[in-house]
């Protein structure tokens, strides 16, 4: 054979590999998110191509868990390769029973670990607290009940070496929250604010209102999380949340210690 053909032939063969990657279907990204996940995240009934699709968003309890719960509306992703000459793609995904607007985002693989960058301006998603149950222990003991109000901006997620950077911040307004650990309803509505610094990021908790309140402090080094907080009912209501102050923690006077 002719070695002046080799070059057209390349050609034909990276175009025909191409073509069979560019209709590569969206089950790719669904298997690559349930393994990533260590499936507790799970995208059911993927339609479409890994670049192009949708899929429903299930929360899973694990690989040997039973509780799953399945998130309203269809997650449909698209992914731009505009910036693949900078060695980045583009990331684009949009939810809009929780989402007004698109979740924009840049992944740059390295080698051994990439980079996850969200773009643009934050990104606000409200869902109800009840799906939480399907992620297993502690959520599917407390049942919990109230709406989540989810805000991220600037996040950033680094993978290298087995270990997990955070940047950016993440806030959830936990509002109206109650539980079927406790008759008193609501509990109350928190606030839980992540601060990422790279290689370590703090987490806080405080009460915004209600009969329970808590507060306390974290820290995720990447691998595990610390956290140690308080927990105690509001004046005039130490009876009626008595039994659940016990379920929560240590007694240490007129308040219970919590640690993780």
């Amino acid at each position: 054979m002719s070695s002046r053909r080799w070059p057209y032939i390349t050609a034909l063969l990276l175009g025909c590999a191409w073509a069979l990657l560019a209709h590569a279907p969206a089950t790719w990204v669904a298997g690559a998110v349930a393994r990533a996940s260590g499936r507790h995240v799970l995208l059911g009934n993927a339609q479409g191509s890994w670049h192009d699709g949708k899929a429903l968003v299930v929360l899973s309890s694990g690989p040997q868990g039973r509780e799953a719960s399945t998130l309203p509306g269809l997650l449909s992703w698209n992914i731009g390769f505009g910036s693949l000459w900078r060695g980045a793609i583009e990331l684009r995904l949009r939810w809009p029973p929780l989402a007004a607007g698109a979740l924009r985002a840049r992944l740059e693989p390295g080698v051994g670990g990439w980079t996850l960058a969200q773009q643009g301006a934050p990104w606000l998603a409200v869902f109800p607290a009840s799906l939480l149950e399907g992620l297993g222990t502690p959520w599917n003991t407390l049942a919990p009940q109230g709406l989540v109000h989810l805000r991220l901006q600037g996040l950033r997620l680094h993978s290298a070496a087995g270990r997990m950077e955070l940047g950016g911040s993440l806030r959830a307004d936990l509002l109206d929250m109650s539980s079927r650990l406790s008759t008193v309803s609501p509990l109350g509505s928190y606030r839980v604010d992540v601060d990422g610094r790279g290689a370590s990021a703090e987490l806080h908790l405080r009460t915004l209102s209600g009969a329970l309140i808590l507060a306390g402090d974290g820290v995720w080094n990447g691998q595990r999380m610390q956290f140690s907080g308080t927990a105690r009912a509001a004046p005039q209501r130490e009876q009626a949340l008595a039994t659940l102050l016990g379920l929560l923690g240590r007694r240490e006077g007129d308040h219970v210690r919590i640690g993780l």
